[in-house]
């Protein structure tokens, strides 16, 4: 789940791996590693590319959610924030919009990040070589 905070963030400021591994003084192979789940950072790490990316670094913590409940209070939350609207679809599926053009254009990074991580992992994770996916890695 950190790793894919870090490429979020990371493609959000429009920082290539090498940038990001040239700003927080970390290997980029370590960064790439970190971004596909296969490390995790240890907490001075985390820091480094925090800085890095100008966040603070609890940005990366993870919360503790266990229950719908627990997915609710985070929404009323951040609807005290950033201003949530909802709205339904015509076959009732409810639609989350942020009335914050930063917050929107996050998520239509992280949309998009996330459909490209999700085949990436795939693709690298069915090489069957052990060596040749480490050098993929």
């Amino acid at each position: 789940m950190v790793g894919k905070k870090i490429r979020a963030y990371r493609e959000f400021r429009g920082f290539s791996q090498i940038q990001l591994a040239e700003l927080s003084g970390i290997n980029v192979g370590t960064i790439r590693k970190y971004e596909l789940g296969i490390r995790n950072p240890k907490p001075e790490q985390l820091e480094k590319i925090a800085a890095a990316l100008g966040l603070n670094v609890s940005i990366f913590l993870d919360f503790n959610i266990e229950t719908v409940g627990d997915v609710l209070s985070l929404l009323f939350a951040i609807d005290d924030s950033v201003n949530l609207s909802l709205s339904e679809t015509r076959n009732q599926k409810i639609i989350l919009d942020f009335d914050n053009p930063m917050m929107q254009d996050f998520f239509k990074k992280w949309c998009q990040f996330k459909n490209v991580y999700e085949k990436e992992k795939a693709e690298i994770l069915a090489i069957e070589d052990e060596d040749k996916r480490q050098e993929e890695l």
